[in-house]
Parts: structure tokens; sequence; C-alpha cells
């Protein structure tokens, strides 16, 4: 991830597993939802980490990712140089996060630093490495966030999912995750190649988590829409890799609020990836970072601390539990950054086709998610799942529009 001190602590902490269920989402996609199905970055070093306690005591959050693991030859450490295990600022941080009830990931590497398969070339050091998270934490969530050059290293990447085979074959509960950076386009070739090592390790990557962040493509680049492109083309990258990858594999993390490079990620963005995780059943949804879901007040001007864009503290944070089954968030009927979402309610309307309704009309830019209802050509009309630019009448008996009668 970008722009953070990375450090945190470790501790012996035992976390219960939340065991997954497996549910259809709307498109048939097997969707995997499990207390991991939300679970934002936290910068364990920045002065913020106050932010996750009342995350998860106020907002609803279930899951958080801890940031960052760095490897240290064939050592780890967290990025304030303190060995995993043996840091005594974050560990009353994590233990008190464990009492609330939540669930823990660890997640290795970032912008600044490299996972330990990167640092250490020797595969028994990597394995114990890796194991010693596994203990020390309790946890069967592993996360390697790999960005820069490390991505190109085919050398550490044949390492480190040969690590992953080894450490799943002893630890049958185990799942990993690999963040990578992308493009509106996908994954980069190397991101690719990363997908591929896995597979001649004879190894699945449970899920491709992909960066939706700083496209530089421009300030005004719609970074909602924008994060769907880049899910899209990445799953079928996926998919040319090992058919047997679906949305369930796939995780999406963006960074709300203003990015690095200009362009801005809204709470609309987030409502649009929210429902798009929703109708396809995404395995994951993240974002950087928990530590930065609040405006910025006084000398607090950094990106590292705040989203620079007006906002409720919190606000993205329950915007995405609502994929978790949380509430709040964006609702049915506002409009946010420029982007507007379809409502239940509105003034008196004509339905597109000339009679008159009491149900706002459809709109062909407006976002809808199951349960809105609009009027057109003379009908009002239901959404089943979340829909954006499919006219009512010619999605057929089985489409997204369910036709409620005359109006």
């Amino acid at each position: 991830m970008h722009l953070a001190k990375w450090a945190a602590s470790a501790s012996a902490l035992t976390l219960a597993t939340a065991g997954a269920v497996f549910a259809l989402a709307p498109d048939g996609n097997a969707a995997a939802t499990s207390a991991y199905a939300v679970a934002p970055y936290v910068d364990m070093s920045n002065s913020q980490e106050g932010m996750l306690d009342t995350a998860l005591t106020g907002h609803g959050l279930k899951a958080y990712t801890a940031a960052f693991v760095l490897g240290s030859g064939c050592n780890q450490i967290w990025g304030d140089t303190l060995p995993i295990g043996a840091d005594s600022f974050t560990d009353p941080l994590i233990a008190k996060a464990k009492s609330e009830g939540a669930s823990l990931i660890i997640s290795s590497g970032g912008a600044s630093g490299l996972p330990l398969a990167w640092t250490c070339s020797t595969q028994s050091s990597i394995d114990a490495g890796y194991q010693a998270l596994i203990n020390d934490y309790g946890v069967t969530q592993l996360d390697f966030d790999i960005e820069g050059a490390a991505v190109a290293d085919t050398a550490a990447t044949a390492r480190q999912m040969q690590a992953m085979k080894d450490l799943k074959a002893s630890n049958p509960a185990l799942q990993f995750s690999v963040t990578l950076p992308v493009l509106t386009s996908g994954l980069t070739s190397d991101g690719v190649n990363i997908l591929k090592a896995a597979k001649t390790a004879g190894v699945k990557i449970d899920v491709v988590n992909i960066m939706t962040m700083d496209f530089y493509a421009g300030t005004g680049t719609e970074m909602g829409q924008g994060s769907v492109s880049a899910a899209q083309a990445t799953l079928s990258q996926m998919q040319s890799v090992d058919s047997g990858y679906t949305y369930a594999n796939l995780g999406i993390t963006p960074m709300i609020g203003k990015n690095d490079d200009g362009s801005t990620f809204t709470l609309a963005d987030a409502q649009t990836v929210e429902n798009f995780a929703a109708q396809h059943g995404v395995g994951r949804l993240a974002f950087w970072s928990v530590n930065r879901d609040q405006p910025c007040s006084g000398s607090a001007n950094s990106l590292s601390t705040c989203t620079q864009i007006s906002q409720n503290s919190l606000a993205f944070t329950d915007t995405f539990q609502q994929f978790a089954g949380g509430s709040g968030g964006t609702t049915g009927g506002t409009t946010t950054g420029g982007t507007t979402t379809g409502g239940t309610t509105g003034g008196t309307t004509t339905g597109g086709g000339g009679t008159t309704c009491t149900v706002a009309s459809w709109s062909s830019s407006a976002i809808y998610t199951g349960g809105n209802t609009v009027s057109w050509k003379g009908h009002n009309w239901q959404a089943k799942w979340w829909t954006q630019g499919e006219e009512p009448g010619t999605t057929g008996e089985w489409g997204v529009w369910q036709d409620l009668g005359a109006c």
C-alpha cells in the first residue's frame, strides 16, 4: 500500500477462526462469506490506531488486516524494527481488538518493505518464518503485499509459492492472499506471472487482492467504475491461468479519499464497489486504510491520516460493511461525489412514456440495488440486484427488473 509509516507489533495471541459459508451471488458465482469478507488495512503505527477500536465497537467491523510485517534477511520485523512477537506498543492494541471479537489477517510487505521470501533465499527459513506468524498469532489468514520491483522478482515469487504449498500441507486451514498493483485494464504482465508461479508450484491463491488505486489516468478518473473494470479484467486474467478461479477468489482494495495521483475515491465510488461485490460474490473487500477513514481537521492534513475529503468519520467503513451484512453507508436516492444511486421515492414523474407515475423515473446513468423501484414507460419496476444502464422492460422475465404493473 501507499503512504504509510510501516510499523506494528506482534504477540502470542490466538484468534478464533470463522468458518466460511458458501452461497450464490445474483450472477450465479459462488460467494464465500466469512468474518474476513470486509477486512480493511490498518497501519499499526501512524498515531491513528484508535480508529480501529472505534470501527470495531461502534461500526460493526469484524476483521482487519494488520500492516506490515517486513522481511529482514531471514528474520521478520515490524516496520519499527521490532521483531515479531516482541512489540510492547502494538501488542495491547491487537489484544484489545481480539477481546472485541476481531478476526485478524497479517500482511507482509507493502510499498516500503518486502515479505520474507524476497529478503531470504533459504526455503526452510522462509517456511519457518511464516509458520512463526501463524503460531505467534494463531491466525489462519496471511496476506502478502507485493509492489514495485518485487513483482518482477521471479526467484522470490517461486520461493513464496513453495512456502505457501508447504504451509498449507501442515496447516490445512491456512488461506493466503496476494495483494498486487493493478490498472483499470487488469494486472500487469508481472502480476499475471505471479499467478502462473502459483500454478507451477501446485498451489492456488485463495484471494488475488487488487489495489484499485493510483491509476495515474488523470485526476478526473471515475475511481468506482475504474475499480469495477479492474476487477472484471483481473478475473479474466486469473481464469486464463486457472479456469477454477471465480470472483470468490478476488479481493478489491481501493485507497479511500484522495489518492497519491490526485484522483479521488468518493463515498459514491465505495457504494459502486460494494454493489458490484455483492452482485458477483467477490471474496473480500478492503481499503487503505481504517486510520484514514476520517476528514482532515486542524493540522491533520496528511494522506496517511485522513482522506482529504468531506466525510463523516468511518463513513467508508460503514459503506463497505454493507457487504458483510452491516448497516450504514450510502443509501439509495442520494448523490455523492458525482455518482447517483437509485432511490425508491421521488416526486411525480413521467415514466418515459407519457404516463404520470409517482415513483422516480429510471435513469441510464444511475446505479440501482436490489429493492430499488423506478417508473418507466408507464410501469413501476423493482430491481432484483445491482444494475446500471439496463433499461426496464428489456431484460426479460429472468433479468434484473421485475415489472410491478402499470402506474
